[in-house]
C-alpha cells in the first residue's frame, strides 16, 4: 500500500469520532479450494470499518470526511496460526472530499480509475483490481486529485500523488522524495466519449541499476468509447521509461471492447475484450508482441442472483482461465460461489494479463455482511 501521512490520518480519525459521524462496516469471509496436486484451501476473513461525516461549508461547497481501514488475517487452513500472525491492519481509505456543483477535491488515500474497459484494462494506472473477486479491493493511492466539469460537457482532472509502491501496471516503485503528476481530459460527443490522460513519474530501478537508480517514466493514454446499438470502447497507452543517460523501454498497450445484451429473459450481456502488449528497445527483455482476450457474460434471473462466466486465453502462452460463478444479494448479507479452471502445466507470465490469483482447479466461496 502506499504511504500516507500519520499526521493526516490522525487529525481525520480524531475529526470523525469527534463529530459523531456514522459507523459502517463490511465483514467478509472467503475461502478457496483448489487442487493441482494436492488439495489445499485458503481463507481470508476481511473487516473494513468506516467512519464518515458529511457537512455543508457554505451555500456553494461542502465535504465528506471518510476513513476506512483494512483489517485481514488469513492463510493456508492447514498451517495456519490461530494467533496474531498473519493479521493485517492498515488503512484503506483516508480522505476529505470537498464538492461544488462542477468542481470536486480529494485530499488522501483515494481510488482513481478511469477508462471505459472493464476487465482488460490499459488504463489501470492507480488499482490493481482483479475481475474474479467478488470484493473487488484494491489499494489506493496517496495525495490530491481535482475534477472540474464545464458546461460544455467537457471534464478535466489533474493529480499529484506521493511515492508508493508498485500498482496497476507498474514494475518499479517510486523513488523517495519525489512525486507522481498527470491528468485527464473527458470529452463527450453524441454516442459517447473521448478521453487523454497523461502520467509522469520517477521510479527507483536500483534493484536492476544500482549506479543509476532514477528511472523517468512517462505515459499517455487515449481511450473512446460509443454507443452504437452495441458497446464499443477501447484504450491505447504508451509508456516510455529511460534512465539518466540510457534508454530502458517503450511499450504500447491496447485494448479494444464491445459488449450486447441479447433480450432473452432478463436479458443477457456479452462482452469480449482484447488487450495486444508491445514492447520494444528493452535492454532486459526481447521484442514482445502478446495477445491477451476475454469474453463475459452475464445473466440476472431475479432480482437477487446474479451468473455470470468469463474466459480467459494468454495467446502467448496458450494459458486458458475458465470462471463460472453465481452470486445472491440480500439487504445486508451477498453471497458469491465461483468455481475456476487453469491450465497449470504453462502459467508463466499470464497472471500480469489475466490478473487472477487462481491455479489449477477450485472454487470460490465468499460471504459479505455490510452494516
Amino acid at each position: 500500500m502506499r504511504k500516507t501521512p500519520k499526521i493526516l490520518i490522525t487529525m481525520l480519525l480524531a475529526a470523525s469520532f469527534i463529530s459523531a459521524s456514522p459507523f459502517l462496516g463490511e465483514l467478509s469471509l472467503s475461502g478457496v479450494a483448489s487442487g493441482v496436486n494436492t488439495n489445499e484451501v485458503n481463507i481470508m476473513t476481511r473487516y473494513l470499518p468506516a467512519v464518515e461525516f458529511q457537512n455543508t461549508l457554505s451555500e456553494d461547497w461542502a465535504y465528506d470526511l471518510g476513513v476506512r481501514w483494512q483489517i485481514q488475517w488469513g492463510g493456508q487452513l492447514d498451517t495456519l496460526d490461530i494467533g496474531t500472525s498473519g493479521l493485517i491492519a492498515e488503512p484503506y481509505r483516508v480522505a476529505l472530499n470537498l464538492q461544488s456543483a462542477r468542481s470536486e477535491y480529494i485530499i488522501g488515500l483515494q481510488k482513481i480509475n478511469f477508462g471505459p474497459a472493464r476487465i482488460l484494462r490499459s488504463l489501470m494506472w492507480f488499482d490493481s483490481i482483479n475481475p474474479t473477486d467478488p470484493l473487488k479491493l484494491t489499494s489506493g493511492v496517496t495525495g490530491i486529485s481535482a475534477k472540474h466539469y464545464y458546461e460544455s460537457g467537457w471534464s478535466s482532472q489533474a493529480w499529484v500523488l506521493l511515492p508508493g509502491d508498485p500498482i496497476g501496471w507498474e514494475g518499479f516503485p517510486d523513488q523517495e522524495g519525489t512525486f507522481e503528476t498527470g491528468g485527464r481530459v473527458g470529452i463527450p460527443h453524441e454516442r459517447g466519449q473521448v478521453g487523454l490522460s497523461t502520467h509522469w513519474r520517477i521510479a527507483d530501478a536500483s534493484a536492476i541499476s544500482a549506479n543509476d537508480p532514477d528511472l523517468y517514466e512517462g505515459r499517455i493514454g487515449l481511450d473512446g468509447f460509443w454507443d452504437i446499438g452495441i458497446g464499443l470502447w477501447f484504450e491505447s497507452v504508451y509508456k516510455n521509461q529511460q534512465f539518466a543517460n540510457n534508454p530502458f523501454l517503450q511499450q504500447l498497450q491496447t485494448t479494444i471492447g464491445a459488449d450486447y445484451t441479447f433480450w432473452v429473459g432478463n436479458g443477457i450481456l456479452v462482452s469480449t475484450e482484447h488487450m495486444l502488449i508491445n514492447i520494444w528497445d528493452s535492454p532486459s527483455t526481447e521484442d514482445t508482441n502478446r495477445l491477451i482476450s476475454t469474453v463475459m457474460s452475464s445473466y440476472s434471473p431475479t432480482l437477487f442472483d446474479q451468473l455470470s462466466v468469463m474466459l480467459f486465453l494468454d495467446w502467448e502462452t496458450e494459458t486458458p482461465l475458465a470462471y463460472l460463478s453465481w452470486g445472491r444479494t440480500y439487504d445486508a448479507l451477498r453471497f458469491t460461489l465461483g468455481a475456476f479452471y487453469t491450465n497449470t502445466e504453462n502459467t508463466q507470465g499470464s497472471s500480469a494479463g489475466i490478473n487472477s490469483d487462481f491455479s489449477g482447479k477450485g472454487i470460490q466461496l465468499t460471504v459479505v455482511y455490510n452494516h
